[in-house]
């Protein structure tokens, strides 16, 4: 519902209850003003549930965070990020970014090589 209609309906709802209490011997302006309390009270309690609903989900790790950066030069910088409990390193400046996972070159070297594969890649 959007706001006109719910203006519209509350003072349909007002008008109903002020011509029924004339007609019954009540006094109008008193059961409009009960009316608007009791609509203001349900409002108040619809506000405040779904606030603290809201605000049952901050406990919550974020999935994406950074943890330390720093400048390398005025117009680089590397930055230290967790992505879903992974770090990432980022290397970032004017029109270029890369991405290195931490421990992955050394992954890569941890195979040993033997004598003739080193001198193989040197020559």
């Amino acid at each position: 519902m959007n706001p006109k209609t719910k203006i519209l309906v509350a003072s349909a709802v007002i008008l109903a209850l002020g011509a029924a209490a004339s007609l019954g011997g009540l006094n109008a302006a008193l059961l409009a003003r009960v009316a608007v309390a009791a609509i203001a009270i349900a409002g108040f309690a619809w506000w405040y549930l779904k606030a603290r609903h809201a605000r049952a989900g901050d406990g919550e790790k974020p999935r994406l965070s950074v943890i330390a950066r720093t400048g390398l030069s005025q117009r680089t910088g590397l930055a230290l990020i967790e992505v879903d409990g992974k770090a990432l390193l980022v290397v970032h400046g004017d029109g270029f970014a890369e991405v290195h996972q931490p421990g992955a070159a050394r992954r890569r070297t941890a195979r040993k090589q033997t004598f003739k594969q080193a001198l193989r890649s040197v020559s």
